[in-house]
């Protein structure tokens, strides 16, 4: 099977998709993951067991009780 020569356009091209798959991986492994509230909204606070699911407790407004 004969290859076709890369062409200047096809090296940039694989250049490209090269770097920003270094970009998407740098950023993934490299930013602190965000705080999960697991779909609940932010009245809700989670926290991540070691073993089974998340503990979710909801977070009482003082000042809807006076």
């Amino acid at each position: 099977m004969n290859w076709p020569y890369l062409r200047r356009g096809d090296i940039a091209g694989i250049v490209l998709m090269a770097l920003m798959c270094a970009v998407i991986a740098f950023l993934l492994l490299a930013l602190p993951p965000r705080d999960h509230n697991f779909g609940f909204g932010p009245e809700w606070q989670c926290a991540r067991m070691d073993d089974g699911d998340p503990i979710c407790v909801r977070l009482v407004d003082k000042d809807a009780a006076k």
